[in-house]
Order: structure tokens, then sequence, then C-alpha cells
């Protein structure tokens, strides 16, 4: 009986095996036809791009990327487990305005391909298919958009969600400085993306998105991070999210002798969704200086008049001069730091 137990055992099963990477089929992308983007047609008109299935072997999970190409540039569009994608005309004039470098009012020829790979898994590579026809693209100035945060910190009030702004118009990636306050359990703060003040649009939680280390979260749930200061980057386009932690926002200058030492601390206000200092004192021709993380690695120094806040200055990242006071008196700074570049203001009190 043993031996016949032993035998068994020893019997060849046949399994499903993948095909050796050779022999794999990549998709083949199908024709594409040219595309004017203008601010009628970008929200509500979509294009899609289509191509033949990818074969491995078996039948598996497969996860497709969209790409256009121009020259040596190639700028991610979306991904698709199926063998279509349709995506925005708005998103497709980012793509290749801030992907490709085409200028806003031009237009370009460009072209596509498409990537395979297992679903759900980084072990195997991607594999591609052919480059499409060259078709025109013709951009257009695009106004910037908004997404909304909205979690413990402000109370869940979702007709307050607050505001986090794209880094320049049609890169649908989102960049903001919060302050995510300890839900009082965990030493962690819950929130979610919204794409508006209200739970009847999109929503998006913990696994929405491709998240960096610093998150927690479960299936169905919300983004967590470690309750403090952290600043959130959203990426639209590959569904990711990251997240950069900041020790402190203070402001060094005139108003407190340049003492680094003993800075002036900037604190979030969730209602307003800005930064704001005490009340500083300035001589007429007062300087300071915004900084992240108590040095002057990160200092954000004087640039531009700001269009989209009347009266405020856009800061350039670890360049620009001293922002200078003109009149002298007491001010609250009030840093948005929920946009890119940021942007202080001067409120005289």
């Amino acid at each position: 009986m043993a031996v016949v137990l032993f035998a068994a055992c020893e019997t060849d099963i046949d399994t499903p095996q993948v095909n050796s990477s050779d022999k794999y089929v990549a998709p083949v992308i199908g024709q594409c036809s040219d595309i004017i983007v203008n601010a009628d047609n970008s929200k509500d008109e979509t294009v899609v791009f289509s191509w033949k299935a990818a074969d491995f072997g078996l039948p598996v999970q497969v996860l497709y990327t969209v790409y256009l190409t121009k020259g040596d540039k190639s700028s991610l569009v979306g991904t698709s487990s199926s063998t279509s994608l349709a995506i925005a005309k708005g998103d497709i004039n980012g793509v290749v305005i801030n992907g490709l470098g085409v200028n806003p009012n031009e237009t370009a020829e460009v072209q596509a391909y498409v990537t395979a790979q297992f679903a759900g898994t980084d072990e195997y590579e991607a594999i591609k298919s052919n480059v499409s026809n060259s078709f025109k693209v013709t951009t257009y100035a695009a106004p910037l958009k908004n997404l909304y945060v909205v979690g413990f910190f402000n109370g869940w009030k979702e007709g307050e969600a607050v505001e986090i702004w794209e880094t320049s118009a049609g890169t649908n990636v989102y960049e903001g400085l919060y302050d995510f306050f300890e839900d009082g359990t965990s030493g962690h703060s819950a929130f979610k993306i919204i794409s508006e003040r209200s739970w009847g649009g999109g929503n998006w939680g913990y696994d929405a998105f491709k998240v960096d280390s610093h998150f927690t979260g479960i299936a169905g749930g919300d983004l967590q991070l470690p309750a403090g200061f952290w600043k959130i980057s959203v990426n639209r386009t590959a569904m990711s999210i990251d997240a950069t932690p900041v020790s402190a926002v203070d402001v060094v200058g005139t108003c407190n002798g340049w003492n680094t030492d003993a800075p002036s601390l900037l604190t979030y206000d969730p209602v307003q969704n800005v930064w704001l200092s005490e009340p500083l004192t300035f001589d007429a021709g007062g300087e300071f200086l915004i900084r992240l993380n108590s040095t002057y690695d990160n200092k954000y120094g004087l640039g531009n008049s700001s269009i989209a806040i009347p009266g405020g200055i856009e800061l350039v990242a670890n360049g620009g001069g001293n922002i200078i006071v003109d009149n002298a008196g007491t001010y609250v700074i009030k840093l948005h730091a929920n946009r890119t570049p940021f942007v202080v203001e001067l409120v005289k009190q």
C-alpha cells in the first residue's frame, strides 16, 4: 500500500504555463485620427484609443497603458484593463502640452503606442505595441482645474472641502500642503480626494490610488497619514498619490531679526485653506522668506504678482529674492500652499 501511495504522489500533473517572453504577442494599436481641442469640447468630448489584445499564452488579467510620443519624448495617457481607452480631450491637451512640450494653441504631429503587462505584479516586463500612424493634435490654453480634500482635519464637511490645484493647466497633477490633525485614536488622520464639494461626484480613497509608503488604509476605506504636516501630490492620470512630510512652516526676516532659532511659525487654517502667521511688525522696506522644515534648503522667495489671488505674490522655490514689505506696519502673512507656485499675501492689521 505504501508503494502504491508513493507512486501516486510521483504522478506528473499538467499545469498551465505562461509562454516564455520570446513568444509573447504584443498588442497592436489601431489608426488614430486628428484631434482638435478647444474650450467647448475639452470636458465633454473624448478620444478613444483601441488595440488588438496581447497574448501571454493563457488567459491572464492584462493591464494596458497608453502613451503619446513625439520625437524622443513619451507621456502617459492612461491605463485600461480592456482593449480600448476613452480619454477626455482636455486630458489629451494636458499630455501634449506638459508631457510632449507642445505650446498651447499650436498643432503638432504625434503618435501613440500601448504597452501590456500582467496586472497586479511587476515581476514581468511590459511588452510594447507598434507605434501608430502620425496624427495631429491642436492644443489650447486651458484654465487650471482643481480637486478637493475632505477628512477628519475639517470635520468631514464635504461642503467645506478644501481645494487642491493643478500644478499647471492640463497636467492632471494636483499639489498642496495641509495639516492633517490627529483623529484622537490612532495617531493618524483620514481623508479622501473628491471631485466636487459633494459626495455625489467622484471620490477616491485608499484602494483607488497607487500609494507611496507613507499611506495606510484598507480596501474601500479612507487614505490615512500619520498626523502632521504633509505635502501631497495627486496624479489623476496615473491614479497615484504621494506624500512628503513637512516638520514646520515658518517665516524668517527683519520682523524677527532673521533669528533662525526663533522663527515665526505658520499654522494651518482649514476654513480658509491657508497658512497664517501671528501679527508681525515690519519697517518700510522690511524683508522676509517662507521656509519649510525650518531650513534654507527649502526656502521660498520673491516671484511675480499673482493673477489667481489679487494682491498676492507668487513664490519661487529655492530661488527669487527676499519678499519686500513696502510700507511699515503690522501684518498677518497668509500662505496659499494649495497651489503651485505657492502664493503669499500680506494682510495689514
